[in-house]
């Protein structure tokens, strides 16, 4: 017999990044309270034993069948478990209503502003505009929309305002890193992390252009999918392509950093900027809305790169007090008390 939960998480399309990290902070939490329901991805089925007290379906379907026949699993789960009073749905389009509550977390901003980013064809019409469409649509089956900054907030339109919630990722690692004053010994290094064509790495490339200027021996590391990354990068003698990492390896390199460098043209979260900026020395990074939520308050200066394309946010890490950042207990409990005054 199914162990009585109350809070069923959907994060079947979740394998890697922020997604990821949000999944395991989630069931980390809940296994420590007793437990909850997971719906997750093949990939990530070593959950199932880190955190035994949670109950996980593991679900894979193909690109063919998130289009057609998405969630279809979920009335197999149904009958399993009953209704739960929490539905939580990282990214997945809320087709129906399927808990006492259901909540659509927005995992990407992509499938609702998708314009000038760069994208294939296929991606901006297919991949991010049908899925797009299909989160637009079924906003009526959701109770409460969150997101990961106001501005992410701000593209979810024509909804009651008392639905729209903001959950920003959580922050322990910076948190406990400037709480306890860590000092790092830095090598000569500029890093980038992401290499979609969103994260504009040809800007990215000219600040540490200006910063080699300064330091002939500065290396610049892409940390990321080796796909992504321009040819002319790929060919540089100053560029290193580390490829795909785990999360906690990007933390350790990040610590070693002299400079976090991240030019992208969108984000859904300030999350890793927040990174950047805490464990680098020093760190430019793009002037979008995340990016400012992320420094409201903070000490940091607009400057202009020669030939880069938007203006950059320089910032030290001396300078940071991290008011903004808050950790994974915090967010969760804020869920709970959101779903409390629902039920």
């Amino acid at each position: 017999m199914t162990v009585k939960y109350k809070f069923l998480f959907n994060f079947a399309v979740t394998r890697t990044g922020g997604g990821l990290k949000r999944l395991y902070e989630y069931s980390k939490w809940f296994h420590e309270k007793g437990g909850a329901w997971f719906i997750i991805h093949p990939n990530c089925d070593f959950l199932t034993k880190e955190f035994p007290n949670n109950k996980y379906f593991i679900v894979l379907q193909t690109r063919t069948q998130r289009l057609f026949k998405d969630c279809d699993y979920l009335s197999d789960i149904k009958k399993e478990i009953g209704t739960p009073d929490l539905y939580y749905s990282y990214g997945i389009p809320i087709y129906y209503h399927f808990g006492k509550i259901n909540w659509f977390h927005m995992s990407n901003v992509l499938p609702l502003n998708s314009k000038d980013m760069g994208l294939s064809l296929f991606d901006k019409y297919i991949k991010f505009g049908v899925l797009g469409w299909k989160i637009a649509n079924n906003y009526k089956n959701a109770d409460i929309i969150s997101a990961e900054s106001y501005s992410s907030l701000s593209l979810i339109k024509n909804q009651d305002v008392e639905k729209l919630f903001l959950s920003v990722n959580g922050s322990d690692d910076e948190i406990t890193f400037l709480k306890n004053k860590f000092k790092m010994e830095k090598n000569n290094i500029a890093v980038v992390v992401g290499t979609q064509k969103y994260k504009a790495l040809l800007d990215s490339y000219r600040i540490f252009e200006t910063l080699k200027k300064q330091n002939k021996l500065l290396k610049l590391f892409l940390i990321g999918n080796k796909s992504g990354i321009p040819t002319q990068l790929m060919n540089n003698k100053d560029v290193v392509s580390t490829g795909v990492i785990q999360q906690s390896e990007v933390i350790e390199f990040l610590k070693k950093t002299k400079y976090y460098i991240s030019t992208t043209l969108i984000e859904n979260s300030f999350n890793a900027a927040s990174e950047g900026i805490v464990f680098a020395d020093e760190s430019y990074i793009s002037d979008i809305a995340p990016h400012r939520e992320l420094l409201e308050n903070e000490v940091f200066e607009q400057v202009s790169i020669p030939h880069a394309c938007n203006s950059v946010l320089r910032v030290k890490r001396e300078d940071i007090t991290g008011k903004n950042l808050k950790s994974w207990d915090s967010i969760i409990s804020e869920l709970i008390e959101k779903v409390n005054k629902i039920l």
